[in-house]
């Protein structure tokens, strides 16, 4: 699970005011609280979804969830006896399933990183609990999710993207020139592609020249997710080190939003990024002199990924 630090949403102010709901609450013998919302709600602007009013709440008093470049966060507001600031270990509970999570607090807040899958579960589920620590003061409470779907599913296309205007995009395409340099390199894999499924995969590609010879050559096969996992696409690189040479295959990966770092490379070829589709981590993928693996092998336990690079 990865972290983030979201800017504090605010809810905006009907436009009669908040002293005009006590009035009338007043006026007709109803307590403020019953007024309060029981359901989600969009903000005016942004990703941001405002929670229903917390129920059996110790500290809590609301909270949104926000989201900025494709990272959800709860932003839960707390009164006095949330005083400290520091990580804290938090269990979020959606009807019968918990996540345990870390979290950020610090006076009168309380950041939730949560995983994007966690977004799924709110949507179908019927309540969600969130707690802090076991003692009689810890911050808990307990919200509805009533209309949840309806309101992720409006303010999630509002979330910004992952920053990733330090790198260089490689743009695939099914009508560039490249796409019949790549269509015999990936004839193998489009035969079995075939047989699998019965179904002819589509293949987009594009052309890199890299100076002093050195060629790079990016295709995608693109079909079912049945045979391809989760993105339905395969992402292949080939490189070759001047024209006379055969192309030769030096990357491999499910289908990924690919980015060229310019200013790392090593033997004028330059370092790789690639992006899930709809994720948050950055991977990095750098050559090592017969092809391309990943800069951080920390990862490589962790990502859906392989370079399952082919060296002739």
């Amino acid at each position: 699970m990865t972290f983030a630090k979201t800017v504090r949403p605010d809810r905006l102010a009907s436009s009669r005011g908040p002293l005009a709901g006590v009035l009338l609450a007043a006026s007709l013998g109803i307590s403020a609280p019953a007024l309060a919302s029981d359901r989600w709600e969009e903000a005016g602007s942004g990703a941001v979804a405002i929670l229903p009013v917390p129920v059996k709440a110790t500290a809590i008093t609301g909270g949104s969830l926000v989201c900025a470049e494709q990272r959800w966060s709860f932003r839960l507001r707390t009164d006095d006896r949330v005083a400290s600031s520091g990580f804290v270990q938090a269990k979020l509970t959606v009807d019968e399933e918990s996540f345990p999570v870390m979290a950020e607090q610090r006076p009168g807040l309380i950041t939730v990183p949560i995983d994007f899958a966690m977004i799924e579960g709110l949507k179908s589920g019927a309540g969600l609990a969130i707690s802090f620590g076991s003692g009689p003061d810890s911050p808990a409470a307990t919200f509805a999710l009533r209309d949840s779907r309806k309101v992720l599913e409006a303010v999630a296309p509002r979330c910004s993207q992952v920053d990733m205007s330090a790198f260089e995009q490689v743009s695939l395409s099914e009508t560039d020139p490249a796409v019949e340099r790549a269509r015999p390199l990936l004839a193998e894999e489009t035969k079995l592609f075939r047989e699998a499924t019965s179904a002819t995969p589509k293949l987009a590609a594009t052309h890199l020249d890299r100076g002093g010879g050195r060629e790079m050559l990016f295709a995608t096969l693109c079909g079912s997710s049945w045979y391809y996992g989760r993105t339905g696409c395969s992402l292949f690189g080939y490189i070759r080190p001047t024209p006379a040479d055969e192309w030769r295959q030096a990357y491999n990966s499910e289908g990924m939003g690919l980015y060229i770092d310019p200013k790392i490379s090593n033997g004028g070829w330059p370092d790789l990024v690639t992006l899930e589709r709809g994720g948050v981590v950055q991977i990095h993928w750098k050559w090592n002199g017969s092809q391309y693996e990943l800069r951080d092998p920390m990862v490589a336990g962790d990502e859906p990924t392989s370079t399952g690079a082919v060296t002739p």
